[in-house]
């Protein structure tokens, strides 16, 4: 198991870097440190590698969000702050959001891993609803189907612009945007300070 683990961080590497196209099994077992055979066994190709990404990735993104706050927009933001730390520093996480955007033979594995987000997502976005955090006129289905993309198109141009140098600063605005835009005013300056504070001690 500890050689699968380390093997599956070498691919994620070595797709992050590269892209999936552009990556090759000698380049992955040459990071992992293993022979190709040692690869193979693990991983029969380099399709199978990438897949076994995805999944991780899938795990360790949806292990983030918080079911024990109290306050379900807090719990959201929390979520969105522990996906920006590992976006900048897990590879498998990375790595397995590049594969989601290039789609092709990863269409049916990322498709779901949406589905299940924006599913999770919008039971977030009902609790907040219920507990009088939220007062919209749209409903959780429809705040679920745009703040996951949201994000995903903060962190991707993030990364495109500055490395993800500024991804905090640029999810923080995020929430502002939505916050001010949604929220109950009895709620709004508490989650918008929750905001700024969530995301300045990530500076």
């Amino acid at each position: 198991m500890e050689r699968r683990e380390l093997i599956l961080v070498a691919a994620a590497e070595e797709f992050d870097r590269a892209g999936f196209a552009a990556a090759t099994v000698a380049g992955i077992a040459r990071t992992a440190g293993v022979s190709q055979g040692a690869l193979h066994f693990h991983f029969p190709t380099k399709l199978a590698m990438a897949l076994a990404v995805i999944d991780e990735q899938n795990v360790r993104t949806f292990a983030v969000v918080s079911h024990t706050d109290s306050s379900p927009m807090a719990a959201l933001i929390g979520a969105s702050k522990g996906i920006a730390d590992l976006l900048r520093t897990d590879p498998i996480v990375r790595a397995g959001i590049r594969l989601s955007l290039e789609r092709g033979e990863f269409a049916a594995a990322t498709a779901s891993f949406y589905e299940q987000w924006i599913a999770g997502i919008v039971d977030v976005f009902r609790l907040a609803v219920a507990s009088g955090e939220l007062r919209t006129d749209l409903s959780a289905e429809q705040l679920g189907a745009t703040v996951v993309p949201y994000f995903t198109g903060v962190q991707l141009v993030s990364d495109v612009r500055t490395g993800r140098a500024d991804l905090y600063p640029a999810v923080a605005t995020m929430w502002r945007v939505v916050v001010s835009g949604i929220a109950d005013r009895s709620h709004r300056a508490r989650l918008l300070a929750l905001v700024e504070d969530t995301f300045r001690q990530a500076d």
